[in-house]
């Protein structure tokens, strides 16, 4: 019979692994925070970075290894560096014009920038380069 309450207990404990368990006022377990540690200047790329932390229940930046932000109307990447290991990202059809940010994110394999029509092609080329896998949307730049 103890065994049995044992085992229905833990059970319940692990059902529970989203909320904080308390006994008699003590904290017996917390589960980890979502990382929030980061600032990005633009309030959609922060919209989606914040989405992509949630879904993958993402709480050190080192695990944050995609995002998919097309269609976010995105105008800066500013502090998207922060996130070093990310590997893919999907940009596409937002109005970005500077893309040097990129090129400090050493594990970047994929990206997609179709549909922004502003990007200078000097900077596509240098992140095509750079890039050890696909870059998808060089045809859409502006000399």
């Amino acid at each position: 019979m103890k065994i049995l309450i044992i085992i229905v207990s833990l059970l319940l404990l692990g059902a529970c692994e989203r909320y904080q368990i308390t006994v008699n006022d003590r904290e017996v377990y917390a589960p980890p925070r979502l990382f929030n540690e980061y600032q990005v200047k633009d309030p959609a790329l922060d919209r989606c970075i914040r989405q992509a932390i949630f879904d993958n229940q993402i709480v050190e930046a080192e695990q944050l290894r995609s995002i998919n932000c097309s269609h976010g109307g995105i105008q800066s990447l500013e502090g998207i560096t922060r996130f070093t290991k990310l590997q893919t990202i999907n940009l596409a059809h937002n109005q970005i014009t500077d893309i040097k940010s990129l090129m400090f994110l050493g594990e970047l394999r994929q990206i997609n920038l179709a549909g922004n029509d502003n990007l200078a092609c000097s900077e596509l080329t240098a992140l095509s380069n750079f890039l050890s896998e696909h870059l998808n949307g060089a045809e859409s730049c502006k000399k």
